[in-house]
């Protein structure tokens, strides 16, 4: 931008004309400044330099008035006729005035960047296309005589605010925070391409230019910067429900902004608000097993949401998962590597288990079904009444749980009734009777069991059974699966369509799903009766299978365990890593936690949903896994060895509430 200068405009008046009693021009400049103008000044001589009478008549007319020199010119006007010209616009970013220097970059585009706009509208560089580079300039190509770049070349009020923060205060120019562009050297001659512009740092004005804006204006001292703690100043409600939004890492960083922060972040409801966020990946809590209160008399009495401990059961939670990950702690801990309880009693292989809260339940080929106690580990009791192998049993988990309602135990005398069935090699399918008493406080409750009925039909060994609500599904050795009224104990249908025995089923909404010895899987609805859909992939036949809500998981003789979509039939991904025949599944599709074990003597723990092994358990049991069950806290495992072997992942931690 060329430098503006003062000009004087010269006008000579005939007889005729009377003077204006001002300038018609101002003395101006694109920049502008609030210098003065001037009215207009007697004629001057057409030389460069008024005659000496002439000067000498102007001295003599003004010689009483208190004069005013003019900026960047050697003459003086009467003070009383001079105007002062209006302030510069503010900067503004919808205006040209965003900023008050130009750079006119079309004209001195980089030479690198020939097809890459250097600016905006009107030739001004935006902040977007900054560009921290300025670089000779060769007209016509030609490389001999370098153009000088312009003073003008600087890019507005944010490019000099940044330079102003990088620099730090003017007065301790020199001191840089760490990590930044250092600073070049200005040089007329050229700025090479690896010199970085100090726009603070270029050679000041002359003052033509007119009024800048000053550097001391664009800089900004970051520690008088004072802000308003708009949480801080909200009602604790308000604050606390605005808050309760975050995730954890937010939450984690909150603490750290300031008291005010620390304080609500760790107001309980916080916590709770993270812990609730968690339920669809498992997190889960039960209020009923939470401690009684002390003072309290009811037996119904459940605690309020807000009376438990958030943090530390949101803090517990994350250290469960982190166990099943096998990830490191936050302070370098190794991997979790849980240990082993081996429970011996049966006297020959162990086929099946099931387990909830306060008990394992087994069958063996000794023909017996032993309870164990989950917590101790003790024998609690052993039923007998089938006349081979014990190969299945389902019940219903926790029967004896305290509920809260009327038919509470009033004594210790009475005893609460729970049901199972158990399928056996003989054919049959026993329904059991289940019976507890009242534990004593630090003992294990009383347990016995009676048959209630037997249900005959198949032809063939009972391989697997499912339970719900209404339903009892069996499948046997003679390929074919049975469903029973669990009311009335009746036989509802009997689907058929395998060629092979059927080893496993599955049960979910009147729905039921077989994996059979033929390498076939079949889904079966229970009203209609019909055969809905038939799923082909596996090499080999199928030994086991799990049906939760809308997905299919199937374990084979070819090693391979594969996810099905039930409600279309596609298989969404296959896991390979076990070495011989997978025999049994379990898991859960909110946590996205699957345990597998296989004849290879290995328990395997998967992310189902994303195919990676997590875990793996290889020296739990000496010989083929029959079965494999788990939970948020354990996984129970039988086997041939004829061993019980429980993996608890919660140890030294406060787990008892959660489900």
């Amino acid at each position: 931008m060329a430098t503006p200068t003062l000009r004087r405009t010269h006008r000579r008046h005939t007889a005729d004309e009377e003077p204006t009693p001002r300038f018609s021009n101002m003395c101006t400049s694109v920049l502008g400044s609030p210098f003065l103008t001037t009215s207009d000044l007697p004629p001057e001589s057409d030389g460069p330099r008024a005659s000496t009478s002439t000067s000498a008549a102007f001295t003599l007319a003004y010689s009483n008035i208190e004069m005013e020199p003019v900026d960047g010119a050697d003459v003086s006007v009467p003070r009383d006729l001079t105007v002062t010209r209006p302030p510069s616009p503010s900067p503004s970013f919808r205006t040209d005035t965003y900023s008050v220097i130009s750079w006119n970059a079309d004209r001195y585009p980089h030479p690198y960047m020939e097809n890459t706009p250097l600016c905006g509208p009107s030739g001004r560089r935006t902040v977007n296309g900054y560009y921290p580079y300025a670089s000779t300039y060769y007209p016509n190509g030609s490389g001999a005589s370098p153009m000088k770049p312009s003073r003008s070349l600087s890019l507005g009020i944010i490019p000099r605010i940044w330079d102003a923060l990088r620099e730090g205060s003017p007065g301790r120019k020199g001191k840089r925070r760490p990590g930044l562009p250092t600073t070049s050297i200005w040089r007329y001659g050229s700025v090479t391409d690896s010199e970085y512009i100090d726009y603070l740092n270029l050679p000041p004005l002359d003052g033509e230019e007119g009024e800048l804006i000053d550097d001391e204006a664009c800089f900004i001292d970051a520690t008088r910067i004072t802000g308003t703690d708009i949480v801080g100043l909200l009602p604790p409600e308000i604050a606390l429900h605005l808050l309760s939004f975050l995730d954890l890492q937010a939450v984690l960083a909150c603490l750290r902004v300031s008291r005010t922060w620390n304080r609500l972040c760790r107001d309980n409801s916080i916590w709770r608000s993270q812990f609730v966020r968690r339920q669809p990946d498992g997190w889960d809590v039960d209020l009923r097993r939470a401690p009684p209160a002390p003072l309290s008399a009811s037996k119904s009495w459940l605690p309020a949401p807000l009376e438990l401990e958030w943090y530390e059961m949101c803090r517990t939670r994350a250290e469960l998962d982190r166990r099943w990950s096998a990830s490191e702690g936050a302070d370098g801990a190794p991997a979790w590597e849980p240990k082993a309880k081996r429970l011996s009693g049966h006297m020959d292989s162990v086929y099946c288990l099931e387990f909830d809260s306060r008990r394992i339940v087994t069958g063996s080929r000794d023909r017996t079904i032993k309870v164990w106690s989950l917590t101790t580990g003790r024998c609690l009791a052993t039923f007998t009444g089938h006349r081979g192998s014990v190969l299945c049993l389902k019940f219903d988990k926790d029967w004896d749980f305290p509920t809260g309602e009327e038919d509470e135990w009033e004594d210790g005398s009475e005893w609460k009734h729970g049901f199972m069935v158990s399928g056996s090699s003989d054919c049959s399918v026993c329904v059991w009777d289940l019976c507890t008493r009242s534990p004593v406080a630090g003992e294990d409750g009383q347990v016995k069991a009676e048959i209630a009925a037997v249900l005959r039909g198949h032809t063939g060994g009972v391989l697997d059974l499912r339970i719900d609500s209404r339903w009892i599904v069996s499948c046997s050795k003679d390929a074919l699966i049975r469903v029973w009224d669990r009311r009335t104990l009746q036989l509802h249908c009997t689907f058929r369509g395998h060629e092979g025995p059927v080893n496993a089923v599955g049960l979910q909404d009147n729905k039921v799903a077989s994996a059979s010895g033929d390498g076939r899987m079949m889904l079966w609805d229970i009203i209609s009766g019909e055969r809905l859909r038939t799923f082909e992939g596996h090499d080999r036949g199928l030994a086991c299978i799990e049906f939760k809500d809308d997905f299919i998981i199937s374990g084979s003789n070819d090693c391979k365990i594969k996810v099905w979509q039930a409600s279309t039939g596609a298989c969404l991904r296959t896991l390979a890593g076990h070495d011989l025949l997978v025999r049994a599944l379990s898991f859960d599709p909110r946590s996205g936690l699957l345990v597998s074990a296989s004849y290879d003597k290995t328990v395997k723990v998967w992310d189902w949903r994303t195919g990676k092994m997590l875990r793996e358990f290889r020296n739990c049991h000496s010989s083929h896994i029959f079965d494999v069950k788990f939970d948020f806290r354990r996984i129970v495992s039988t086997s041939h060895d004829q061993k019980i072997i429980v993996l608890d992942f919660a140890e030294g931690l406060d787990v008892s509430m959660f489900v």
